[in-house]
């Protein structure tokens, strides 16, 4: 005994449905792969710019060492007497990130007069600070290094 033809084939639309659920699964593994992809960038991001970041307060840093004190303390100085002028705030360059966007970030540079006591010689003492303060996205964050210079 012979079944009909149409007995022995499989239901319309079931190949539809696999289909649909194969092109389901594939989305979703590719959207998984995007997203561990994302993340090992951003990582790599973040790196750059504390790289970026730690060098130019480095560079700061060996700048307010190496300005000779008379520099310093004139009235022309790049660190301004915080109680008698306001910090210099100047936008500067960090450095470039990968496709040569500029990365940019605010300066403020001051000094303050440091009390140095319990010492038998008179001595002139003065804290350097570089504030650094850069945006990643829509965070900001802030820097600083400071210096003791004597005389």
């Amino acid at each position: 005994m012979n079944l009909p033809c149409r007995q022995r084939l499989r239901p319309h639309g079931s190949l539809l449905i696999e289909v649909s659920v194969t092109l389901a699964l594939t989305s979703a593994l590719a959207l998984l792969i995007m997203r561990a992809s994302l993340l090992a960038i951003s990582g790599n991001q973040w790196t750059i710019m504390q790289t970026l970041t730690d060098a130019y307060l480095s560079r700061e840093s060996a700048l307010s060492n190496r300005l000779p004190y008379a520099d310093l303390t004139s009235v022309q100085s790049a660190w301004p007497n915080l109680d008698t002028d306001p910090a210099k705030e100047q936008t500067v360059t960090l450095g470039r990130v990968a496709g040569g966007q500029v990365v940019q970030g605010t300066l403020k540079r001051f000094r303050t007069s440091e009390v140095a006591s319990n010492l038998e010689a008179p001595l002139t003492v003065w804290r350097v600070y570089s504030i650094l303060s850069y945006r990643i996205g829509s965070q900001e964050y802030v820097k600083s290094r400071s210096t003791l210079r004597l005389q």
